[in-house]
């Protein structure tokens, strides 16, 4: 019973430090109107008010830009450029009969190519030319493959063949990678005698041409008699390269279709093989420069390969969809060879991942 008059003597004394507390909020209410120092808290207000302004200061195409880049990424610990696998690639093309060890393009002498190399501007690295549009209506040869480079590749191959037919041995120990050799150096000594450029033996080349290409035309064997049978045309070739005419060799014409000397199987396994090495040998910026002519010469090849087989008679040349991805590969080649003369070596790990893009992507529409 004596509880609610308890609560009711509790009440008047609540009442009474309410009123006190009101009292006091107006009188402070009061007095800060008057001119006393606002409080701290509404000071950072003009900040608030300038931040949407500062907003559009961020162009939005800064972020289009720097989507590019972007294009190097790492999946499951690998690289990828473009969505393709920088780490795969054709299998070995060629094995040395006997001892199963790699073939590997033998190292190319003197430095013509770096003194006729112009360097482009740094950062929009473009081939000299498009390939696909040559001034003389044909195949703009001297873009895509230079007479020094040509030379240089001529060379090469004769170095090969000279230690590869010293004798009954080695060449059993080289017979299954000649062909693809030959059939280079008959590709070559084709596009020599379409070649706006001059060579000593260019007069000669329609021989060469064709005397490489008859080695190539059969399949070699195994042993002395095959060794024989190539001999003659091998030393005739040596005799061409060195300036002079071979006694009673038979004529050739002057101008024959590529698709005629050169078998697309075996140039396909000489890109393969210049692919390979440029993967394999030039990973860094530092590999770039310490190879620069090598870099050069082979990425021309490539070029030059990609070229070949869309000219008559290889059976493409109305094909759009196979040129779609031959064109691009000697453009990305030439790519190449741009970022070798500069050092640049994005540029030029680019213009590599894009060849094995165009191989793999026609190897899957064009299977043989």
């Amino acid at each position: 019973m004596n509880e609610p008059a308890n609560r009711l003597k509790q009440k008047p004394i609540v009442w009474s430090i309410s009123a006190s507390y009101a009292c006091l909020s107006v009188l402070l209410l009061f007095t800060g109107c008057g001119g006393s120092t606002p409080p701290a808290t509404p000071a950072p207000q003009p900040q608030t008010n300038t931040a949407p302004a500062a907003a559009p200061t961020t162009p939005v195409t800064q972020t289009a830009q720097a989507q590019p880049q972007k294009s190097e990424e790492k999946k499951d610990g690998r690289k990828m450029i473009d969505g393709i696998p920088y780490d795969v690639w054709f299998d070995n093309p060629l094995a040395v009969a006997g001892n199963n060890q790699s073939v590997t393009p033998v190292a190319l002498p003197g430095n013509t190519v770096a003194a006729n190399s112009t360097t482009p501007a740094a950062g929009k690295m473009k081939p000299a030319a498009n390939p696909e549009a040559p001034a003389a209506g044909g195949v703009d040869w001297k873009t895509i493959i230079p007479m020094p480079v040509l030379e240089s590749q001529v060379k090469d191959i004769r170095n090969r063949l000279t230690k590869n037919m010293q004798s009954v041995g080695t060449y059993n120990n080289s017979y299954l990678e000649i062909p693809t050799f030959t059939t280079t150096l008959a590709a070559l000594a084709g596009i020599v005698t379409e070649h706006p450029e001059d060579v000593g033996w260019k007069k000669n080349a329609k021989y060469l041409r064709d005397l490489a290409a008859g080695i190539s035309a059969e399949p070699l064997k195994r042993g002395a008699k095959s060794f024989r049978e190539i001999q003659v045309p091998y030393e005739q070739m040596i005799v061409i390269l060195n300036g002079s005419v071979p006694a009673g060799i038979a004529d050739a014409d002057e101008k024959k279709p590529l698709s005629e000397v050169a078998s697309m199987g075996d140039l396909m396994k000489r890109a393969d093989i210049a692919s390979k090495w440029l993967k394999s040998n030039v990973g860094n910026a530092d590999a770039l420069k310490s190879e620069k002519e090598k870099v050069i010469e082979e990425a021309h090849l490539l070029a030059a390969i990609s070229k070949i087989i869309t000219t008559e008679g290889y059976g493409y040349v109305d094909d759009e969809g196979f040129l779609n991805h031959a064109n691009p590969m000697a453009d990305a080649s030439l790519q190449m060879v741009a970022a070798a003369k500069s050092d640049n070596f994005p540029e030029f790990d680019k213009g590599l991942t894009r060849v094995y893009k165009a191989c793999t992507e026609c190897h899957s529409e064009y299977k043989e």
